[in-house]
């Protein structure tokens, strides 16, 4: 048997620190994408945003991007 690693999956952390996301949104890694940087990249062209917080990102869907919570 062979084991090949195939990819990494991105899930939203919006849209607000205290609330998960409403659509469970994630990016699925495509045929070529294994790393994060590589997915974040796939999510990025599909409207997701990648933020800094202390220590980590914060990848955002499109729909929590564009309805933040206050």
């Amino acid at each position: 048997m062979t084991v090949h690693p195939i990819g990494v999956e991105v899930t939203c952390d919006g849209p607000g620190e205290q609330r998960d996301c409403p659509d469970s949104a994630a990016i699925r890694a495509g045929f070529g994408s294994i790393t994060a940087r590589q997915v974040r990249a796939d999510g990025r062209s599909d409207g997701w945003t990648v933020r800094r917080a202390p220590g980590r990102l914060l990848d955002v869907c499109p729909n929590c991007r564009t309805h933040p919570t206050p």
